[in-house]
C-alpha cells in the first residue's frame, strides 16, 4: 500500500485500512466483505449530497455558494476567488466567482519585452510571474424572488494544468483556512510573544505535521497585524477600558491617566492591588529607571520596583512617559504617592538624570535619594581613560576608598590622599565626581537601610526581562496585557519561594545557637546570607577595649579574599539592653547582624538572636497582608471560568483521541460522535442568538482619548536622548595628524608639510 495521505477525509481514510485488512482475509472472506461494502455503498449513495454545482442548484446566501465552489475547488485542485456582482433597486441581484487564473493582467502585459530589448529605466522594477491565463471556469448565481439563490451558469473546463497533490493544494489562495481553534491558539500563543515561525511549528505539531494545517507563517502573521490594527486610533482608549474592567474585579487597582491640551495621552500610570500591599510590607526602598524601545511610541517605561522578603524583585507599580522631562517626573511621582496612600519610600536609587533628581527633591523632600554608584563607576572609566586603566595602582585604589572607607571623614582623608600620590588635582573629572560624593558614595549612606543595594541593578535586570515580552512596535494594550503576564509569573515565583522556605529546612555550617534561630526565622535566601556571616565571623581574633562596652574586632586575613589589607572595626555594646552596634553599620545598612557583631556576641557569651535584630521584611510571614487578601490578576470571574472548561475539555479530548486513534472502527465511531455532538451544539448556539435579541451598551463609549503619536517605523530608529549634564558628555576625540603630529584640523593627506607648504 502506499503512504496514507494525511488530507484525506474520514472515509477514505478508513476505506483504505480496510483495504489493508481485506489483503489479509481469504477469497471467501474478501468476496464476502465486498459485497457487505457494496451494500453500503449503494445505501449510502441514495443519501449524498451533490458534490458538484449543476444549473438550477439553490443556496440560502452567497456566501454559502462561495463556500460550496471553493470545497469543490478543493476537490478538483483549483483556486477560486470572487469576481463582479450586480445589484438591483432591491439589493444584490447577482454573483459571479471565477476560477483564479480567470482573465488576463494589463501589467503583465506592459512587462512583457521582445527578446533581445533593452530597458532603460534606471530603476527597474520587479516583474511578476504570471498568474493569470484567461481560464473561462465559473459559477454565477442569481437572486430569486423569494430570496434564495439559484445557479445560473456554470462552466466546468479549465484551460490550465489542475493541482492534483493534496499538500500543494493546500497551498492555493483560496483553500487556506485558519479554523476557530487555530485562530483562538494563534492568539493565545501570541500574547505570550510567541513569534510566527514557533506558533506555526507548535500547530503543526498538534496537527500531525505541516502537511496537515492549511496556512503558513505569512498567514499567521498577517493574522496578527489584522488583530493589530484593530487598535489602531483606539489604543488607549481599549486600555482604559480594560483598566476600569479591572476595578470591577480587583478593587485596590490603580490607574491614572494625564492628557494634555489637545486630547493625547501625555503619561500613563498602573499598578494592580497586590503591588500596592505589597508597597505597604516592603516599600523601604525602591528602585526607580526609565527604558526605552517597549513600544510602537517610543514611551520610555519606568518601574517602580522594590525588594521582597526573598530578596526578589518585586513591582509597586509602572508608567509610560512621554519624554524624561521633571514635569512628567513629578506627575509620575505624585500619582504614584497617591496610589500608595501617600507613604513615601525611605530611601531611592536612580541614576543621575538631573531631571529625576529635581522631581524627586520637590515630591519627596524627606527620602533619602541615592545615585546608582555603578553608572557613576561607568562614567569614570570613559572619562579618566587611559588614567583609569593604566596608571599603575590607580585602579584598585580609587575602588579602595569609594567601598572600604567606613566615615566620611575616612573617606574624604583617603580621597585627598589618593590625588596628592597620583598627582590628580586638576583632573576635572575627578572633581565633578568629589563635589557629587554626597550622592553616590557608600560612606554617605551606610546608617540608611537599602537592602544591600548601592546600583539600579534591579530596575536594568527588570528592564530587560520587559524587553523579552515586548517589542519595539508593541501597542499600550498589548504592552499592558504582557505585563500582566510578566507579573504574574513574579508573583508565581514569591509564592514558590514561600512553599521552599515553609517545606524546606537549610543546613546550618555552624553550632552557633543564633544560626539556628535564624533559620527559625528567616526566608529560605535571606538565612542564606545569614549564614554567611555567621560562618565569616569565625574568622579574626577580639580585642577588649572596655569591658562590656566596647571591643575591636582585627581581621589580618582573610581565606577568601585575594591581597586583603587588614582592617578593625569597632563594635560598642550594651549587655542589658542587648545592643550590638558596629561602626560598618552593617545592620542599618543591610538588615541583617553583620559578622563583627555576631563575633562580639559570642565573645561576650551573648548565644542568643536579640528580637529588635530581625526585620520583618525578611521574615517567613512578612507579606501576612498580601496573603489575606484575596487578589485577581485575570479581567473576570466569567473569563477564568471560561478558560477552565476550555483547559479540561481539552484534556478530556485529547485522551479520546490517543483512544479512537488506535483502530479504524474507533475512529470511525468516535468521529461520528463527534459530529453528532458538533450538530448539536450548533443548534444550541443558534437558538441562543435568538433568544438573546437585547443588545448590551459599552458604558465606556463616551471615553475619548487619542493615542500618543506613533515613532518612527522605516529605517533606523532615533532614540530620543535624555538630557546629560556637561561633566557626563563624552570628550569628542580630535584627529592627530600622522606627519606633523598636531592637532590642526587636517590629516596626513592635506597636511601641509606634505604638499610643500612648510608648517602653517
Amino acid at each position: 500500500m502506499g503512504v496514507c495521505d494525511p488530507y484525506m477525509g474520514v472515509e477514505e481514510l478508513c476505506h483504505l485500512e480496510e483495504l489493508c485488512r481485506l489483503e489479509e482475509l481469504s477469497p471467501d472472506e474478501e468476496e464476502h466483505c465486498h459485497d457487505e461494502e457494496n451494500f453500503y455503498d449503494e445505501e449510502d449513495q441514495s443519501h449524498d449530497e451533490p458534490t458538484k454545482p449543476y444549473l438550477g442548484m439553490i443556496f440560502s446566501s452567497t456566501e454559502d455558494a462561495y463556500n460550496f465552489y471553493n470545497a469543490y475547488a478543493g476537490r478538483v485542485g483549483f483556486s477560486v476567488r470572487k469576481s463582479s456582482k450586480s445589484s438591483s433597486r432591491t439589493g444584490p441581484s447577482s454573483q459571479r466567482f471565477v476560477c483564479s487564473k480567470e482573465g488576463i493582467c494589463k501589467k503583465q502585459k506592459n512587462f512583457e519585452m521582445p527578446i533581445g530589448s533593452v530597458s532603460l529605466d534606471k530603476s527597474p522594477q520587479k516583474i511578476k510571474s504570471i498568474t493569470r491565463v484567461g481560464c473561462k471556469a465559473s459559477l454565477r448565481v442569481r437572486r430569486m424572488k423569494n430570496g434564495l439563490w439559484e445557479v445560473s451558469v456554470f462552466v466546468e473546463e479549465h484551460c490550465h494544468e489542475l493541482i492534483t497533490s493534496p499538500s500543494k493544494m493546500r497551498g492555493l489562495r483560496s483553500q487556506k483556512r485558519i479554523s476557530e481553534e487555530d485562530e483562538k491558539m494563534i492568539c493565545d500563543l501570541n500574547a505570550q510573544n510567541v513569534e510566527p515561525s514557533k506558533i506555526v511549528e507548535y500547530i503543526a505539531s498538534q496537527s500531525g505535521g505541516k502537511g496537515n494545517i492549511r496556512f503558513k507563517k505569512k498567514d499567521v502573521s498577517n493574522r496578527i497585524s489584522q488583530e493589530n490594527r484593530k487598535l489602531v486610533g483606539r489604543d488607549v482608549e481599549t486600555t482604559l477600558i480594560y483598566f476600569r474592567k479591572k476595578q470591577e474585579v480587583d478593587k485596590d487597582f490603580f490607574y491614572e491617566v494625564d492628557i494634555d491640551d489637545d486630547g493625547v495621552v501625555r503619561n500613563l500610570f498602573w499598578v494592580d492591588g497586590r503591588g500596592r500591599r505589597s508597597y505597604q510590607e516592603f516599600g523601604d526602598v525602591v528602585t526607580f529607571d526609565t527604558t526605552y524601545n517597549t513600544n510602537k511610541y517610543t514611551m520610555p517605561f519606568a518601574p517602580f520596583i522594590g525588594v521582597n522578603h526573598h530578596r526578589q524583585s518585586i513591582l509597586f507599580g509602572m508608567a509610560l512617559l512621554r519624554c524624561e522631562e521633571s514635569k512628567n517626573f513629578v506627575w509620575l511621582f505624585r500619582t504614584w504617592l497617591a496610589a500608595m496612600h501617600g507613604k513615601h519610600p525611605n530611601s531611592i536609587i536612580t541614576d543621575q538624570d538631573p531631571a529625576m533628581r529635581k522631581a524627586i527633591q520637590e515630591v519627596f523632600p524627606s527620602t533619602l535619594h541615592r545615585c546608582c554608584q555603578w553608572h557613576v563607576m561607568r562614567k569614570a572609566r570613559e572619562h579618566l581613560g587611559v588614567l583609569y586603566g593604566e596608571k599603575d595602582g590607580f585602579k584598585d585604589e580609587l575602588a579602595a576608598v569609594i567601598n572600604r572607607s567606613l566615615t566620611v571623614d575616612d573617606f574624604e582623608d583617603q580621597w585627598a590622599a589618593m590625588v596628592d600620590k597620583h598627582k590628580l588635582g586638576n583632573v576635572k573629572h575627578l572633581k565633578t565626581m568629589f563635589a557629587t560624593r554626597h550622592e553616590w558614595v557608600p560612606a554617605y549612606f551606610r546608617g540608611t537601610f537599602f537592602a544591600e543595594m548601592s546600583t539600579t541593578q534591579r530596575s536594568e535586570s527588570m528592564n530587560a526581562i520587559f524587553k523579552n515580552w515586548v517589542k519595539a512596535h508593541t501597542s499600550i494594550f498589548q504592552f499592558v496585557k504582557r505585563t500582566e503576564n510578566m507579573i504574574e509569573s513574579i508573583y508565581q515565583r514569591e509564592s514558590d519561594e514561600d512553599l521552599r522556605s515553609i517545606n524546606e529546612i537549610p543546613h546550618i555550617k555552624t553550632r552557633y545557637v543564633i544560626e539556628v534561630e535564624g533559620r527559625r526565622v528567616y526566608t529560605r535566601c535571606v538565612f542564606a546570607v545569614f549564614r554567611e556571616l555567621v560562618l565569616e565571623s569565625t574568622i579574626g581574633s577580639v580585642k577588649e577595649v572596655e569591658k562590656d562596652a566596647k571591643y575591636e574586632v582585627v581581621i589580618q586575613f582573610h581565606p577568601f579574599i585575594k591581597n586583603w589589607i587588614p582592617e578593625t572595626y569597632v563594635v560598642e555594646v550594651d549587655i542589658p539592653t542587648e545592643m550590638f552596634s558596629c561602626n560598618c553599620k552593617g545592620f542599618e545598612f543591610e538588615g541583617l547582624l553583620c559578622s563583627h557583631a555576631i563575633k562580639v556576641m559570642q565573645h561576650v557569651g551573648f548565644l542568643h538572636l536579640p528580637d529588635h535584630y530581625v526585620l520583618k521584611r525578611w521574615t517567613k510571614d512578612a507579606n501576612a497582608v498580601c496573603k489575606n487578601r484575596n487578589w485577581h490578576t485575570s479581567l473576570d470571574e466569567s473569563q477564568q471560568l471560561e478558560e477552565y472548561r476550555l483547559a479540561t475539555l481539552k484534556s478530556e479530548f485529547n485522551k479520546l483521541a490517543v483512544i479512537g486513534s488506535k483502530s479504524a472502527e474507533l475512529f470511525s465511531r468516535l468521529k461520528c460522535r463527534i459530529d453528532d455532538l458538533k450538530g448539536e451544539f450548533e443548534d444550541i448556539i443558534e437558538s441562543d442568538k435568538e433568544s438573546d435579541s437585547f443588545s448590551v451598551e459599552n458604558p465606556y463609549t463616551a471615553l475619548v482619548v487619542k493615542d500618543p503619536y506613533v515613532s518612527q517605523c522605516k529605517g533606523k530608529r532615533k532614540n530620543p536622548t535624555r538630557f546629560k549634564p556637561a561633566a557626563d558628555v563624552g570628550v569628542k576625540k580630535r584627529r592627530r595628524c600622522k606627519i606633523c603630529k598636531k592637532i590642526a584640523g587636517h590629516n596626513a593627506r592635506t597636511c601641509p608639510m606634505a604638499l610643500g607648504n612648510g608648517d602653517k
